[in-house]
């Protein structure tokens, strides 16, 4: 929105609310006069200054939008404090277009914009009924019946009937009932399907929300003052629920946007793990054998050559130890059974290398997203070295499970205990890993009694 058009919509807004509160001042049939001149203005430029902020803060975003017209739809609902029939009778029937507006607004929450089937036929029952269910009523309905005999005639009236009267208000205030119970059914289902960060933000929209559609439902049923005035603080109250729940979003959003680019770090960190495995395996290491098979072949040729032959087969074993340490940094890296068949196979490897006896139950039914198995992978290998380091145990065991979406994988020991993970750069690394996915790492050592490391990591 343009800094000249926002000006226009506050211009407008203060003329609004200024002639607003002189109408009910200067009305014959209004009650509670002081009151209305100040909650009339204060709802419309409630919704109005909150709706031009969140229209400046995000201009694709509907609901700032949506929270200025209701600001002007109410200013029009209060127009019911005139003592022109015309006018008296405009704010009777299409003024409750600013419930249209705010139901329009909560089924739209958070971007304004109203996608599913069910929602536009929500939104588009709430512009008929909000305005129009009680206008069977109001045609047999005179300035008695309303129980306010100084109200202007409306001009819908055919006659005053009180029991066709009642019949219509009945039929009318179905209509508020039947629309709220859907609107709470569909509430609670996407309230329920939310994540923890869209709860924070739909969690007061929909309580205010709701609260307000209830009080004014009841209050058109004609339970009165009491009801009116509560609608009204809730109506209040509201603009600043869905400011708050607009800002939460941003929140939320940025919080996913850090938590996609840890996953997209640890992504690449895994790519050049694997890149540099490869290199290791199809430069260095192949050099090596080649070396190692001209050693031999060279060995070969100095039979006779005693001091020579001494030289070179410490050589060939200096050699395959190289080799061996290479292929063991190489598997450190990212081990390739890793990326070729999996983790079932790759934590067997890893356990047949162990210093102590290992017991592995890994039961995962198919292969796990590339991140996952690596987690889990090296959530193990460290485990197991943190064991043969520190743990002085006689045996460990690991178990891997796949369970209502989540991989859990637990390295447990009956070693020393009292491990600490604060005081290892390796632990903190791998709840660096597994919160990138969402995951958790927990370490349960108490002295004397073995230790267990035990990660959950969503799939």
């Amino acid at each position: 929105m343009t800094t000249a058009r926002m000006r226009a919509v506050i211009a407008a807004a203060l003329v609004a609310g200024v002639a607003v509160g002189a109408l009910v001042l200067a009305s014959d049939h209004q009650e509670a006069q002081a009151a209305f001149a100040i909650f009339g203005p204060a709802v419309g430029w409630g919704f109005i200054g909150t709706g031009l902020y969140a229209w400046r803060r995000e201009p694709d975003n509907r609901t700032g939008m949506l929270m200025v017209l209701l600001g002007f739809a109410w200013f029009l609902s209060t127009l019911e404090a005139s003592d022109v029939p015309l006018v008296y009778t405009l704010a009777i029937t299409i003024g409750g277009l600013w419930g249209s507006l705010f139901l329009h607004l909560g089924i739209s929450f958070p971007t304004g914009r109203v996608i599913s089937r069910l929602d536009r036929s929500i939104v588009v029952a709430g512009y008929v009924i909000f305005p129009f269910a009680f206008v069977p009523g109001l045609l047999f309905t005179g300035p008695e019946q309303f129980d306010c005999p100084a109200c202007p005639e409306h001009l819908l009236l055919i006659r005053p009937d009180d029991e066709l009267a009642r019949l219509g208000m009945a039929l009318g205030g179905m209509l508020y009932g039947s629309l709220f119970l859907v609107v709470v059914v569909r509430t609670v289902r996407v309230w329920r399907a939310a994540g923890t960060f869209e709860r924070l933000q739909l969690t007061p929209v929909y309580l205010s929300a709701l609260a307000t559609f209830l009080l004014v439902t009841i209050a058109r049923s004609g339970a009165g003052d009491a009801a009116w005035w509560a609608a009204f603080i809730a109506a209040w109250l509201t603009p600043f629920a869905f400011l708050g729940g607009l800002l939460r979003r941003r929140i939320s959003v940025l919080v996913e946007e850090l938590h996609a680019s840890r996953a997209r770090l640890v992504e690449a960190g895994d790519a050049a793990r694997r890149r540099l495995e490869r290199d290791l395996h199809d430069g260095a290491q192949s050099r090596l054998v080649a070396l190692a098979l001209l050693l031999r072949s060279a060995r070969r040729r100095a039979e006779g050559q005693p001091e020579l032959a001494e030289l070179l087969d410490q050589a060939q074993q200096e050699l395959q130890t190289s080799l061996a340490e290479l292929r063991e940094l190489a598997r450190g890296i990212h081990p390739a059974v890793l990326t070729e068949r999996g983790l079932e196979p790759a934590l067997q490897a890893l356990v047949s290398r162990a210093p102590l006896p290992v017991t592995l139950e890994a039961a995962t039914r198919e292969r796990l997203p590339g991140p996952v198995e690596s987690a889990a992978y090296f959530v193990v290998s460290e485990g197991l070295a943190n064991v043969a380091k520190y743990a002085q145990a006689t045996h460990a065991s690991v178990e891997v499970r796949q369970v209502n979406g989540s991989v859990s994988v637990e390295v447990r020991d009956d070693g020393v205990g009292g491990a600490d993970a604060a005081n290892g750069s390796g632990l903190r690394g791998l709840q660096d890993r597994l919160a990138a996915l969402d995951g958790t790492l927990s370490l349960d050592s108490p002295a004397g009694r073995g230790t267990r490391l035990r990660a959950r990591i969503p799939v």
